[in-house]
This record gives C-alpha cells, structure tokens and sequence, in this order.
C-alpha cells in the first residue's frame, strides 16, 4: 500500500469542505474527515510531531527558535517516517538541512535558498533550478498562486519515481490566510483542478493499492485584535524572572527550583486573569501539560497561547498590551484537519477520539504494512 499525504498548511474543515470544491468533497464525503489538534498551534512543533509520530517532549523542537538561536533539522531527536518508508518529501517544514534518506527530499520554510544541503540528491538542484522552484513563497497573492502551480508541476514530474511515501506540503495557505484572509478560494480551486488530475486522469487511485490522506498542522481563523505578551511581561514586573520566546513561550530564569515553581505558578494564575470584554483571552499551558519525554525540560515553562476564537492574535514590540492587529487578518487555531481516502477507507466513518497531530505517523505506517514502534505516543486513526 502506497500512501499519498497533501499537507494544506493551516487547513480547517469548513475551507476545504466546499461546493466550489468538488474533488476535496469527494474525497471528505467518500472517506473520513475529522479536526486534527495541535497544542499549541505551531507550524515547526506540528510538523515534527506529525511525521515522527511524538510530542515534542520526545523530538526537541519546541518552535522555530531557542532563544536567539534559529532552530533547524540538526536539532531533531526523533525518528521520522522517511526512516521507514521509501518517500518522495516536499516543502515540510523543519527538515531544512536535508539529511540522506530512501527517496527525495526538497526542504521547507527556513531554507535560505537552493544549497546542496535544502535537496536530496543534490542532483535533484538542476530541475528545481529549472521549473523555479519557491521555498517560501512571498507575502504577496501573485507569489503564493505561482508557488501552488511551481510546487503541482514539481508533483507531476516525481509520481512515476519509486516510492511507498509521497508527502508534499503547501504552505501557500499559512501565508494566503495569515494576510489575505477570505481570499483563500481561487488558492484551494488551484489544489481542488489538481485532485481531479490526480484522480481522474493520472488515476493514482484506481489500482487501489494508494491511499490519499489531507492534513493540516493547524487551523485558522480571523482575528482582528493583538495581545503583546512581552509588553505584558515588563510591564508586570517580570522582566528580569521570565524569557519570552517565539509564539508564546515563555522561559523562567531563576535557578533554585522552588523559586522557580513560585514564579511559575504565580505567572500561570496572572496570565489566566487577562480578560477583553469580561472574557479570558489567553489559553495558558504549563510544559507538563503538554510535553512529555527526554527533552521535555529542555522545552518552555509555559506556553500561551491567544484565543483566536475572541479575534486574538500575538502582537509585537508595539507598545500596547492589547492593540489592533494591522499585518495580519487570520491566525492559528488547535483545530487543523485530517481526512482520509482510499482502498482502505471505503465509507465515512467517525473518529470517536480526539485526533493529534502525532496520529498521522502511526495511521501512515499502517496503512502502508509496517509496525509502528513503541516509543510513539499516537495512534492509528482509522482502526482505534
């Protein structure tokens, strides 16, 4: 069994889920469809968690940073399912600088431009070189459609490889609807005309030994308001205690143990009373709420996490605690999606547990025959 996963970076159910998208309907209505959580809703933990199959407690990535220090796929603890299975890996974000594996391997966002090191093999550069191929696409619609074609190009060329794995991601949509939210339908169009190739007349799916699964790190949702969680550290006297890091996490400095645990809890109760119009407005996780293993001491003390479902996003260095968000018009939401099509996913069927990002590794490794090892902390979604 051969197993096709469409990463739609930031996908939710009711924006693929459309009449004007006739062939992801056809494949929600004939097969599975469920919300996929990711918590806390970040592009480089998701990821990671999807395709190893662990939180992040056990793989080491707990954003795109640790402190001032990018992060990058050196950093990486776990194994992932290219280790497993012979794959053809597109555009995932994290796997920059590539490493080795049974296939293909073209890296995702962070990855400064065509190296060596962003393609495996290295002889892969000269069509990538030759089709123009976009890492990242820019803050602009024009970049973001070019880079969907570009990428649906780069598709069509690596089916007929030798592979049990394909697995591409399209970030376009983090950037279409971080920016441009509720233009986002021509974008989906674009990967809706691609489906109906892929079914109809490449006809992936007719020999029924290749399954089709659609995933998302993360949801999305409009927002319209910043909350400045830095503005709020200093201006409540932690400043000098607490560390904020990127998208929420926050790192408390001192080193005795119980001085730490009264910081924290005192930080944690604080941040829970931040309200807009009588309403809490943050979701607060302590690290041992949400991160469990090896390496999770090494993860933030806590994480915070705005509530998109009240219109907040995080704002920076702007002065204000609570302000109105200019640059962006969507945002992060726990709730991304999975679905599933196939030989193996005759009809629709409920997902009677709540599904996590690290469920897709173990749910690939099934489909495709293989045992799933014991350290994962997911579980197959179409048999539980």
């Amino acid at each position: 069994m051969r197993i096709f996963v469409l990463g739609l970076d930031g996908a939710v159910k009711h924006l693929i889920d459309r009449p004007e998208l006739p062939n992801l309907q056809k494949v929600i209505r004939e097969g599975c469809l469920c919300d996929l959580i990711s918590r806390p809703p970040i592009t480089s933990v998701a990821w990671t968690s999807m395709v190893s199959g662990v939180n992040a407690g056990k793989h080491g990535i707990f954003g795109f940073r640790i402190g001032d220090k990018l992060n990058f796929s050196t950093e990486k603890k776990a194994k992932e399912l290219w280790d497993y299975l012979p794959s053809i890996a597109i555009n995932i974000p994290m796997t920059f600088p590539v490493r080795p594996i049974d296939g293909i391997m073209i890296s995702g966002m962070m990855t400064p431009e065509l190296y060596e090191n962003s393609v495996y093999p290295a002889s892969e550069m000269e069509y990538l070189k030759q089709i123009g191929f976009i890492f990242e696409p820019e803050i602009d619609l024009k970049s973001c459609g070019q880079s969907i074609d570009i990428k649906i190009e780069l598709i069509k060329h690596y089916l007929d490889y030798n592979w049990e794995l394909f697995f591409v991601v399209f970030r376009e949509f983090d950037v279409i609807q971080h920016f441009f939210w509720g233009q986002d339908l021509p974008y989906y169009q674009k990967i809706d005309h691609f489906l109906d190739w892929l079914i109809n007349e490449k006809n992936l799916f007719h020999d029924e030994q290749t399954s089709l699964l659609i995933v998302s790190d993360h949801g999305f949702a409009p927002v319209d308001k910043t909350f400045d969680l830095q503005e709020w550290i200093n201006q409540n006297g932690y400043a000098k205690q607490v560390m904020v890091g990127g998208w929420g996490a926050l790192y408390i400095k001192p080193e005795t143990e119980n001085e730490k645990q009264k910081i924290k809890k005192g930080l944690e109760e604080n941040l829970k009373q931040i309200k807009y119009d009588g309403k809490p407005i943050l979701d607060v996780y302590p690290r041992e709420k949400i991160y469990w293993g090896p390496y999770a001491e090494k993860g933030p003390d806590i994480v915070v996490s705005p509530k998109r479902t009240l219109g907040f996003t995080f704002g920076m260095r702007t002065g204000k605690i609570i302000g109105a968000s200019i640059h962006k018009n969507g945002c992060h939401l726990e709730e991304g999606v999975f679905a599933a099509w196939g030989p193996q996913i005759k009809e629709l069927r409920d997902i009677n547990r709540e599904a996590r990002v690290y469920d897709v590794m173990p749910t690939v490794l099934e489909l495709a025959g293989k045992e799933v090892p014991k350290e994962v902390d997911g579980v197959n979604l179409l048999s539980y």
